[in-house]
């Protein structure tokens, strides 16, 4: 039913494009001029440029707060997919939509902490205290410096230009080999981001978004009010969540090492399409990336790696020792995975 009252309002909402709904705001006044927002707007004495940590800090606040339309293509290994965020206050919620533009549709949903899901052809769900998947939104919603053992932010100084729009660079850089680092792009009129780069220690881009459009309201959109009055899936309980996926188990494996930072968030047995059997899965995050490991303890049944199809920012490694075969799967560097899956082990206290 969502789809389908979704799938109306994204048509009408063709007909009132950011472009019209632009000129609608500019009748009230400039679009950027008319909205005061201390976030958007503050002043900053001559020769003294903002922090870093302040840069990253108003965006945050920025990408919360202000009403806005951010179109942008998500960039990995010459493949684009383009992607249309929407976001408001609206009675002092904020509401985002984030709705995938080519393949198969992906479309979300979010109103204060609850996020209702749509994939594909699987019914759609809503949970609380979940983000909008992908990088840009785990940035918004991650404390990047906030523990010093894991990143650093540096301002690069100087200014660029995204999508027409003038920006200033902020590195941040991992305090230890085993991350990548990220160059991020805020624009200096509305402190959203135009530019993300996921970046390797030699500099090459293995992961990108790139703004292509930026327009930013004094007022919440009418295609977003109209999707904010849409009935959601209600909120699953604990129970229906589980039923979603594999119930949690105490491994038989377990990692020696990992990253500082890194816990595991996820533990059970399940079975990879393609491999007539049960496997052991973990999965682990620092908070902004994730970590998965596989443990095929058959692998005349069938190779794990040809059931996980992967690309672009995230490494594979797999090992074989007397039939038993390891995978990691990572948003981090090939080695940081290589040296994971040398280190798993049995679970000597199962």
């Amino acid at each position: 039913m969502f789809k389908k009252s979704v799938g109306v309002w994204i048509l009408l909402s063709s007909f009132f494009t950011p472009v019209a709904w632009s000129e609608v705001a500019q009748a009230k006044g400039s679009v950027d001029d008319s909205v005061n927002n201390s976030v958007a707007n503050r002043a900053v004495p001559a020769g003294q440029p903002l922090s870093a940590d302040t840069l990253l800090d108003n965006m945050k606040t920025a990408f919360k707060q202000l009403n806005y339309d951010l179109s942008y293509v998500e960039i990995e290994r010459g493949r684009i997919t383009p992607m249309r965020y929407s976001h408001g206050l609206i009675d002092g919620v904020s509401v985002g939509h984030l709705l995938s533009l080519n393949g198969n549709p992906r479309e979300y949903l979010r109103r204060g902490n609850i996020t209702s899901f749509f994939e594909a052809e699987q019914p759609g769900y809503s949970l609380s205290s979940t983000a909008i998947p992908g990088l840009l939104f785990n940035l918004m919603a991650t404390e990047l410096t906030l523990d010093e053992s894991l990143y650093q932010a540096i301002y690069v100084g100087g200014k660029s230009r995204v999508t027409g729009r003038l920006s200033q660079v902020v590195r941040v850089v991992p305090n230890d080999k085993y991350r990548f680092g990220y160059l991020i792009w805020v624009d200096l009129t509305t402190n959203l981001p135009l530019r993300i780069d996921m970046i390797k220690d030699s500099g090459e881009v293995v992961f990108q978004v790139m703004a292509i459009s930026l327009y930013q309201f004094p007022d919440v959109t009418p295609w977003l009010e109209q999707l904010n009055s849409v009935k959601l899936p209600p909120v699953l309980s604990a129970i229906q969540t589980q039923a979603l996926m594999p119930a949690p188990t105490k491994s038989e494996w377990t990692a020696a090492w990992l990253p500082n930072g890194f816990k595991q968030i996820v533990s059970n047995k399940h079975q990879i399409a393609g491999i007539d059997q049960i496997i052991d899965y973990m999965q682990f995050s620092d908070g902004l990336v994730d970590i998965s490991i596989y443990v095929n303890t058959n692998v005349k049944a069938g190779s794990l790696s040809q059931g996980l199809g992967v690309s672009g920012q995230i490494s594979l490694q797999s090992k074989i020792t007397d039939d038993i075969e390891i995978v990691v799967v990572g948003e981090v560097p090939s080695m940081t995975a290589k040296k994971i899956a040398d280190s798993v082990v049995r679970n000597l206290d199962n």
